[in-house]
C-alpha cells in the first residue's frame, strides 16, 4: 500500500466531511446521530482505500499486468493508443502523480503512484511514443 496515497485520500475525505458538517445543525440532540454518520464516513473511507490501494500494476514484457480485488488483466502494449500524467494539487503536496493509458476501451488510470514520470517513460518507450520531457 502507498502510504502517501493513503493520507491524501483521507484528507480529501476529511475536508469533505468537514465542508458537508459546516452546513448540518448539529445539537445535543442529534449529536448521536452524528458521530454514527462520521463513524459510517469513516469506514465507508476505509473501505474505499483498500480497494483503491490493492490494485497493483507491472509493467512486463507484453503490456501491463492489472490486478486488483476481482480480476486480473493485461493491457498490451499493442492496444494502448497514448499515455499521459496527472499530478493535482494535493498529489503534488504529497510527491505523487497518476499515468492514465488510453485504450480502445477507454482510459485507465494509475493513481497515487509515486514514480509516475518513470512510469509513463517507460510505456511511452513500450508504445513507440517519444518520451515526455519533465522539468
Amino acid at each position: 500500500m502507498n502510504k502517501h496515497g493513503i493520507e491524501k485520500t483521507t484528507l480529501k475525505s476529511v475536508i469533505a466531511l468537514l465542508v458537508f458538517s459546516a452546513v448540518l445543525e448539529i445539537s445535543a440532540k442529534n449529536l448521536t446521530d452524528y458521530l454514527i454518520f462520521v463513524g459510517i464516513w469513516f469506514a465507508m473511507t476505509l473501505a474505499y482505500e483498500a480497494y483503491k490501494y490493492s490494485s497493483k500494476f507491472d509493467l512486463t514484457a507484453e503490456g501491463i499486468q492489472m490486478t486488483t480485488f476481482f480480476k486480473k488483466n493485461l493491457i498490451y502494449y499493442f492496444n494502448i493508443k497514448d499515455a499521459f500524467i496527472i499530478e493535482g494539487m494535493l498529489q503534488k503536496r504529497f510527491g505523487l502523480s497518476s499515468v492514465y493509458v488510453i485504450t480502445p476501451r477507454g482510459a485507465i488510470g494509475i493513481r497515487d503512484t509515486e514514480n509516475g514520470k518513470k512510469l509513463l517513460n517507460d510505456i511511452e518507450e513500450h508504445i513507440g511514443k517519444e518520451k515526455t520531457l519533465f522539468k
